[in-house]
C-alpha cells in the first residue's frame, strides 16, 4: 500500500504545475514595458494556448491594444517535436519563415550553451508583418522559449539597449 500511495504522489508530483518550466525575465530593464504590466490593461495582452504544445503571449508595448500595436513583446512557449528539437533548429525555422514571407537579414548578436539572440531585419514585407526583430531562443530542459521584441519602425538606440538587456535576464526557472 505505501509503494502504491508513493507511486501516486510521484506521478501527481510529475505532472503538477509547479513543476513546468516558466521563462522569467526582469521587464523592469524596459520603462515602456514595465508601464504595461503596471497598467494592468488586458486589452494590450493577447494570450493563445488553444494549442498548449506552442503557447504564445503578445504584449503591445506601443499602441492601442495588442491587436494595433507598433512595439510589442512576444513570448512563446512551444514543446520539442520531430520537426523542431534544439534552439538551432528553431531558429533556422524562424529564419526560414521569415525568409518566405519578404526579403530578411539576419545578425547574430550572442551565443551560449542553452541560447541563440538574433536580430531580423525584413524588407518589402506584407502589411502588419514587422520589420524589425530582435529574439532571444532559450533551451530549457523539456521546452523552448522565445522572448522577442517586434518593432514596426526603426527602434531609438535607448530603445535597443533595453531591449537587448530584458533578452539577456531572460532564464529558465
Amino acid at each position: 500500500m505505501k509503494f502504491h500511495l508513493a507511486a501516486l504522489l510521484g506521478a501527481m508530483l510529475l505532472t503538477s504545475p509547479l513543476q513546468a518550466e516558466r521563462l522569467k525575465f526582469d521587464h523592469r530593464l524596459s520603462p515602456q514595458l514595465k508601464a504595461v504590466f503596471d497598467s494592468g490593461d488586458p486589452g494590450m495582452i493577447d494570450f493563445n494556448d488553444s494549442n498548449p504544445r506552442y503557447v504564445t503571449d503578445l504584449i503591445a508595448i506601443e499602441g492601442k491594444s495588442a491587436k494595433d500595436w507598433a512595439e510589442a513583446l512576444l513570448i512563446v512557449a512551444r514543446s520539442p517535436d520531430k520537426k523542431v528539437r534544439t534552439v538551432g533548429e528553431w531558429v533556422a525555422e524562424l529564419q526560414g519563415e521569415s525568409q518566405r514571407r519578404c526579403a530578411s537579414e539576419f545578425r547574430s548578436v550572442a551565443q551560449d550553451a542553452t541560447s541563440v539572440t538574433f536580430e531580423r531585419r525584413s524588407a518589402g514585407c506584407a502589411s502588419g508583418y514587422p520589420p524589425v526583430a530582435l529574439y532571444r531562443v532559450i533551451a530549457g530542459k523539456q521546452s523552448l522559449f522565445l522572448l522577442g521584441f517586434l518593432r514596426k519602425t526603426e527602434p531609438t538606440a535607448q530603445t535597443r539597449r533595453e531591449w537587448q538587456a530584458v533578452l539577456a535576464s531572460a532564464t529558465i526557472d
